[in-house]
């Protein structure tokens, strides 16, 4: 069999037309002062050619791997991949690879994940945090290593860090003056308290505080350790003649577990109650003629993650440290 031969980045350089230094500056992502045409050129040479670079070797020449570390609370929910591909959208052009982890929403998982990616030497970390405390980011600190955290709220954000949410409390409190304008008098939250940087908790606490404010009754049912059986049950207890109950999960898993149990329980809506939610993915819309919708733009949350780490890489610092993302008001017949 014949040996395959390696193509060099001399070669790539002189088929592009171009020197050796630019071809490098674009494998390294230092393309600012690179026209969109030269970019471009490289870019068709390279994958062409299937010029494969020696990752050590840019590692030593540039004091960096190109690699992004990425930790989520949870690889099932739908938001991991959906915040995985926006990441993808603006670090994948600048020529970084990601390495995903989950940390199954256990601190102790997520501290050893950050380990493992510091010892990687990857140039920057994105995290959905299941730990609010500070210490938890202490080595990332220590090391100087790009941080982004995205979607868990943290009691204080790392220095030269960026936190990218959506705007949970405002849109939950415009749902709950809607919800009150509508002649809703009752509120049953649907969650489950897993980490105590889930986004669940300001949108919870925006409920409570809410709800006292307009004179609405709030029930607040946690699933945690409980199945759909006695979701089912909980909310028909939640039901009182004359007075008009919503149903609010207060995320997209949580919605797939209130459908069940209000199936469960034999109750529809919006006949039996109302039902609005966080987060659908595209598909309620086919349920019951459509539910009413909070819908996250976790696609943009993660481009804005994505953005917000580059400029930390290449600055020091992000642009702006606190950033959120607007949530989608989805009109259904749900409520």
């Amino acid at each position: 069999m014949a040996k395959r031969r390696t193509i060099t980045i001399k070669e790539v350089a002189r088929v592009a037309g171009v020197s050796v230094t630019t071809v490098s500056n674009y494998l390294n992502g230092q393309m600012a002062r690179m026209s969109p045409e030269t970019r471009d050129k490289v870019g068709k040479v390279i994958e062409d050619l299937h010029y494969q670079p020696s990752s050590a070797a840019q590692s030593m020449r540039s004091n960096s791997t190109k690699i992004i570390g990425v930790i989520v609370g949870d690889i099932s929910n739908v938001f991991s991949p959906l915040l995985f591909g926006g990441l993808q959208k603006v670090l994948k052009p600048r020529n970084y690879s990601l390495m995903l982890l989950s940390a199954d929403n256990d601190p102790d998982d997520e501290s050893r994940c950050i380990g493992k990616l510091l010892r990687q030497h990857v140039d920057g970390l994105i995290i959905q945090p299941t730990q609010d405390e500070p210490e938890a980011f202490y080595p990332i600190t220590v090391s100087g290593t790009p941080l982004v955290i995205v979607d868990g709220i943290v009691r204080a954000l790392p220095r030269n860090a960026a936190h990218v949410t959506s705007d949970n409390t405002t849109s939950t409190a415009a749902m709950c003056r809607e919800l009150h304008e509508r002649g809703y008098g009752r509120i049953l939250t649907v969650s489950e308290s897993t980490a105590p940087t889930s986004s669940q908790m300001p949108r919870l606490r925006t409920v409570a505080g809410c709800a006292a404010d307009l004179h609405m009754e709030h029930v607040a049912l946690d699933m945690r350790g409980h199945d759909d059986a006695w979701l089912a049950e909980s909310i028909r207890g939640g039901l009182t003649p004359g007075l008009r109950t919503a149903v609010f999960p207060l995320m997209g898993p949580m919605l797939f577990h209130t459908l069940d149990a209000l199936m469960l329980a034999g109750l529809s809506f919006p006949d039996d109650l109302g039902l609005v939610s966080f987060d659908d993915w595209n598909w309620g819309r086919f349920i019951g003629h459509g539910v009413d919708l909070l819908q996250r733009d976790i696609d943009e949350i993660g481009r804005l993650a994505g953005e917000s780490l580059l400029r930390i890489i290449e600055t020091g610092s992000p642009e702006r440290s606190e950033i959120s993302v607007p949530t989608k008001r989805i009109a259904g017949h749900s409520l």
